[in-house]
């Protein structure tokens, strides 16, 4: 993508940089306008596909805020007894060299880690841990563009508005258009409000009600009227939220994607953070041997207190933008490149697509981390083989800008066994509007100040609650309202005791399954 040929801010500015977005999977593209070297306004392109000249809160803050965030990390540093001692690059990079010679390795890696990190630590070790879902197949027969042209929608636990934000458009266009949306969903969601019907249901209410869509004897008339739907209305799509793939019910799930596609012909898109390449779980991390943790982003918020003090005894490189609950667990603190200061590769989403976007901001105050560990470990990437397996062509894709990755569709998996559903009470927590990086940013942390637990009156009653709730000796706040289904108590997961501004409880904290969104707690 170039600059538009006449600039679309008023502002004084010596250049126009463009790029794409990698807030989430939407790979919105963006133009920058510099002045001295310094960001003095920011559009979406107008000429991309993706994002359709917009450019959403969470992406503004990922490209504008950051820069200039006086909370942002400038230097690395050094743990030395339980306090922190500036460091420079080169002190950084020996003591990393220092403490992974020779040593059991492992990488936990988040959303915003580059391919080049993905492909260089699948290089070195066995154990590379993600806090998405790692799918052998691909998580969208259809990109985001294309939902507008579905006439029947059915959504299960999706909301692209909490993930893929911009992606939101083309579900109300679609119904603009007349598609008949039906929203089945634990909390009141945009999807909801934009449905033509919608029903607020506990996820395994949903997961019976599609067992029953499956049974071709099945009279229940929600089960027949979807059933009809989709088989009837074409072309049809389903909307899956990558929560449910975080979730006791992930085989549940997608064996029903796997039939309703042999049975309904349907398309179907996972909404949310899904890891298109392999790895392993968080779940599995405890069960694994190392010396050295490589972690990038905020990961260890989810991890039991028992798994966070077994690290007390190895030693953590932590990659961060921001200090924060991982950083007060790291030993060695690397302030990070952020995506807009270094070539990107956008791949963690479930449209099955990647996102080249090229360095728009000159930031050589930050690390880029893949220069970093090809030194520490004196190894480099040719990221044109590891494409090359997944019918990508490197160039082409930074010519064009976004290649499709070749993977098998749902029919290709064999699920696994999965427990019968049964009726209990859940904790669902997951992400708001204002996710993770939100909450280093007051103009937008007012639109979600503090951690709570949300309820509809019914659940509080049968559980007894009336103004507080208590998990594993953590208080929170109760919010009685109808937006929330029976038998469901959501809390926002991200919040964390070394938050700048409100702080809350970290999810491994609280839960017994941290790795989970859903946990029955009754």
């Amino acid at each position: 993508m170039k600059p538009t040929n006449i600039p679309l801010t008023v502002k004084e500015f010596d250049e126009a940089l463009c790029g794409r977005c990698a807030g989430c999977g939407c790979s919105c593209g963006y133009i920058l306008y510099c002045k001295d070297g310094i960001i003095a306004d920011l559009y979406g392109h107008p000429a991309d596909p993706n994002g359709v000249g917009s450019l959403c809160t969470k992406g503004i803050t990922y490209i504008q805020a950051t820069d200039t965030n006086p909370l942002r990390l400038k230097e690395a540093y050094l743990k030395e007894g339980e306090s922190y001692r500036e460091v420079s690059l080169e002190q950084a990079l020996a003591v990393a060299k220092e403490k992974t010679r020779n040593r059991r390795i492992a990488f936990l890696l988040d959303r915003w880690t580059g391919l080049e990190e993905y492909v260089l630590a699948s290089s070195i070790t066995e154990l590379v841990f993600t806090d998405a879902p790692s799918l052998p197949f691909k998580a969208s027969s259809v990109k985001p563009q294309d939902w507008k042209d579905r006439r029947f929608i059915l959504s299960v636990e999706a909301d692209p508005v909490f993930s893929e934000v911009m992606s939101t458009r083309w579900i109300v266009d679609a119904v603009e258009k007349g598609a008949y949306l039906y929203a089945l969903s634990s909390r009141y969601s945009t999807l909801c409000a934009k449905a033509k019907e919608s029903h607020l249901v506990p996820p395994y209410l949903s997961l019976e009600l599609l067992n029953r869509v499956l049974n071709p004897e099945e009279e229940d008339p929600k089960a027949s009227f979807i059933k009809r739907s989709l088989k009837l209305i074409k072309p049809s799509l389903v909307l899956i939220g990558s929560c449910l793939l975080s979730s006791p019910f992930r085989e549940h799930i997608i064996t029903f994607l796997k039939e309703a596609r042999r049975k309904f012909g349907i398309d179907y898109s996972i909404v949310g953070d899904v890891m298109p390449f392999p790895s392993k779980s968080l779940k599995e991390i405890n069960q694994e041997e190392f010396d050295v943790l490589i972690v990038f982003g905020n990961i260890l918020r989810f991890l039991k207190d028992e798994e966070l003090e077994s690290l007390r005894s190895k030693f953590v490189i932590h990659f961060t933008m921001f200090p924060n609950f991982t950083s007060h667990h790291a030993h060695l603190i690397i302030p990070v490149k952020n995506f807009t200061e270094r070539e990107f590769i956008n791949y963690r989403h479930g449209f099955g697509f990647l996102s080249y976007s090229p360095k728009s901001l000159s930031r050589e105050k930050y690390i880029h981390p893949y220069e970093f560990l090809s030194q520490v470990f004196g190894l480099k990437v040719d990221l044109k083989e590891f494409l090359l397996n997944y019918g990508v062509d490197y160039q082409e894709l930074k010519e064009v800008g976004q290649a499709d990755l070749k993977l098998p569709t749902v029919e290709a998996y064999n699920p696994h066994p999965y427990e019968e559903l049964k009726k209990s009470i859940y904790i669902y927590t997951d992400n708001t509007l204002v996710e993770e990086l939100g909450h280093w940013y007051t103009w937008t942390h007012d639109m979600e100040k503090y951690q709570m637990a949300y309820m509809n009156e019914r659940t509080a009653r049968e559980m007894g609650i009336e103004d507080s709730l208590n998990l594993r000796g953590y208080q929170f706040k109760v919010i009685i309202t109808p937006n929330i289904a029976d038998g469901v108590i959501f809390i926002p997961s991200s919040y964390e005791e070394y938050q700048p501004f409100h702080p809350g409880i970290s999810v491994g904290r609280f839960l017994k399954e941290p790795y989970n969104r859903f946990e029955v707690i009754k």
